[in-house]
């Protein structure tokens, strides 16, 4: 807390001299730039409008001071967005009038939705989605900075997304990056008002027909039982070893479905559990599947990719299978 506390107050000081110390007005997009810091970093505890108010250099405002704090976290879990694609519809949508967002197309809805999760997480008494847009809309300086933040983020991306070929609608895009929370609300297992548990890192959605994998490689036996220590990797840039839960026999509907290709499966991965006091977001890699497999409890798997993985994740994947 100290540490934090000394961190926003030296924050405050680079605010209040950053016009006389760099010659630019005073922007987040340029804040962040000039002191190479990255967004989630700076959304340690507060917003940078409020850092701006501390320091002299930002009008006043009001806002409740526990939505405010929501929001500022909120701020912090989307800053791993990084497809151009995905951030441009949104920002775009954020600031349409109302006639267009009454006729929001199902993969438009999805991705409010996801920023819906994101922004305020499922433990809220906000049952709408036309609600949760009201409500952000409400507070004119987090809105703004909100606006400012995303078109941030599309502007620094550096990888190329793409659509998935699935049998279904999806508005995830390949190789981007997603929570597990906006994950099962992009393929319609959650919405605003019904939020089920998912403890496990695979799902079976019925309704699409298909089995959701979510991948940590970096399996830490602090965080991990000798059970869940699964070995999964690539093996190149199209082939990934996957192996099921402990519990998944060969001859159980499950394993079926991996197996014979009955369903659609989705690969998820992460190289770690949590970073930066939240958890690390998963990069899509599309539909895989099924090449080999042998054992039972668990299967061990070969899957083949539908699109191959970017070169730095088969790299990654890799050097944590000979580590």
């Amino acid at each position: 807390r100290a540490g934090i506390s000394n961190y926003q107050r030296n924050l405050v000081s680079r605010i209040g001299s950053f016009e006389n110390d760099s010659g630019l007005p005073l922007t987040l997009a340029n804040f962040l730039d000039f002191h190479a810091l990255r967004p989630v970093s700076l959304y340690q505890k507060a917003l940078f409008a409020r850092l701006c108010e501390r320091a002299g250099v930002g009008a006043a405002f009001a806002m409740p001071e526990d939505e405010e704090n929501r929001l500022c976290r909120g701020l912090k879990r989307i800053c791993h967005w990084n497809s151009a694609a995905t951030i441009r519809t949104v920002r775009d949508l954020l600031q349409a009038p109302q006639e267009r967002l009454n006729q929001l197309t199902e993969i438009e809805r999805s991705l409010l939705s996801m920023l819906h999760f994101s922004l305020w997480t499922k433990n809220t008494e906000i049952q709408t989605l036309e609600e949760s847009l009201a409500r952000l809309k409400a507070q004119p300086r987090f809105f703004a900075e909100l606006l400012e933040l995303l078109a941030y983020l599309e502007e620094r991306t550096d990888i190329v997304t793409r659509k998935a070929d699935l049998p279904f609608v999806c508005p995830l895009e390949l190789h981007a990056n997603y929570t597990r929370d906006e994950i099962l609300t992009a393929l319609g297992h959650w919405s605003l008002g019904n939020t089920p548990e998912m403890r496990e890192g695979v799902k079976y959605l019925a309704p699409l027909n298909a089995d959701l994998f979510l991948i940590t490689l970096n399996k830490s036996e602090r965080q991990y039982s000798p059970t869940t220590m699964y070995q999964d990797y690539a093996i190149s840039e199209r082939l990934f070893h996957w192996q099921s839960q402990s519990t998944t026999s060969i001859n159980s509907p499950t394993g079926q479905r991996y197996i014979n290709g009955t369903s659609t499966l989705l690969l998820f991965v992460r190289e770690c559990k949590s970073a930066d006091s939240q958890s690390v977001p998963f990069t899509f890699l599309g539909p895989a599947k099924h090449v080999s497999h042998s054992g039972s409890r668990p299967i061990s798997i070969t899957l083949e990719l539908t699109t191959p993985m970017p070169a730095r994740l088969a790299r990654m994947t890799r050097r944590l299978d000979v580590a």
